[in-house]
């Protein structure tokens, strides 16, 4: 990536910094091998986590004072982000790391939509950038959907605006994928439009990772099971534009008659590495085993983006993903050994970077 000003160099030089203050992957297994909270907080207290933990223990204890710490940390770590961007990245910064706001408010909806109280769905529950732990609780004690999808539109009327108009569909009995739809149409479309033409190449980098979530999204849509009443047209109706794959092979994969059929289709696509998992998941109906897939997939173009690109936005993506990724382990581990679960059961949940 060509060096056309001073902000790249300076980006870099401060993100390698505070990427050398991730935990290294054989800290998380110590902190497996011991499994004991009491020593997974005395270790945390002596890392980057230190100040936010030494406050969350003046306040609670156990496993509830180390996840408000790291909750709280990820959350500081995103403001710092967003500082250092306030520049030449700086709206490239908050279209990317606001994909932590849109996964905090679709586990808000969820957690709602289950029934399950602030306390009961707190384990659920992630920060995003423009939501800290203060507003994520008092968004979580909403004691009904259209008291929580409003306040959400109050909080971000771009992000959650939308799904006011929605409401209707929800209390109906659409389910919670009109809601959560009208979610991925504000940020997908929106910030895809906001980046333009992508002259840029970090612009052009984010637009091709916003359009492979697009894809990750609608190919969720297509192969989940549905009823024999639902038209194909209804399926593509749902579809978010702006995705890699072309609206002739979504129609295609749509509009299958058997599952192995819509399966074979996909293998003439980028996606081909993905089919098998897909057929896996049209059987099963579990599309966990996918959303890895790609999320490893999203992970490996961000680290080669990262690795061959030195000065630029992408080491910022990379390292806002990884920061990300620990304190999401660091929960897995926590939740875990609070469950009593083994080592190796949470090893199976962890993912490094």
């Amino acid at each position: 990536m060509p060096v056309t000003d001073t902000f790249g160099p300076y980006i870099s030089a401060r993100v390698h910094g505070m990427k050398k203050n991730l935990l290294k992957r054989s800290a998380i297994e110590a902190m497996l091998d011991k499994a004991d909270l009491r020593s997974l907080s005395d270790g945390l207290l002596s890392s980057p986590y230190g100040d936010e933990m030494a406050e969350s223990l003046a306040r609670y204890e156990g496993a509830d004072a180390i996840e408000d710490a790291v909750s709280r940390n990820l959350v500081n770590t995103f403001s710092k982000l967003y500082r250092m961007c306030s520049g030449q990245y700086d709206a490239q910064a908050r279209i990317f790391v606001g994909r932590w706001d849109l996964e905090a408010v679709k586990a808000l909806l969820r957690n709602r939509h289950n029934g399950l109280d602030a306390t009961t769905g707190a384990g659920s529950l992630f920060p995003g950038p423009s939501m800290p732990v203060a507003l994520l609780d008092e968004m979580a004690s909403q004691d009904s959907m259209e008291t929580l999808v409003r306040a959400l539109a109050a909080w971000n009327g771009k992000l959650c605006g939308s799904m006011v108009a929605k409401l209707p569909e929800y209390t109906e009995g659409r389910g919670l994928r009109v809601l959560e739809e009208a979610l991925d149409h504000a940020y997908f479309v929106d910030n895809l439009r906001r980046l333009g033409g992508g002259r840029d190449e970090n612009s052009r980098f984010l637009k091709r990772l916003l359009r492979m979530e697009i894809d990750r999204i609608n190919l969720r849509i297509l192969f989940e099971p549905r009823g024999s009443d639902v038209a194909p047209e209804d399926v593509i109706r749902r579809m978010i534009p702006r995705g890699l794959l072309p609206e002739k092979s979504l129609r295609a994969i749509a509009t299958a008659q058997a599952p192995d059929r819509a399966v074979s289709l996909l293998e003439g696509t980028i996606y081909a590495d993905l089919a098998e998992g897909i057929a896996a998941m049209a059987q099963t109906g579990q599309y966990s085993r996918v959303e890895r897939l790609f999320e490893v997939a999203f992970v490996d173009r961000l680290r080669h983006a990262a690795l061959h690109h030195a000065v630029g936005f992408s080491i910022l993506m990379w390292y806002a993903w990884l920061k990300f990724n620990e304190v999401k382990n660091l929960r897995l581990v926590v939740r875990g050994l609070s469950a009593g679960m083994s080592a190796d059961r949470i090893r199976e949940e962890v993912m490094y970077g």
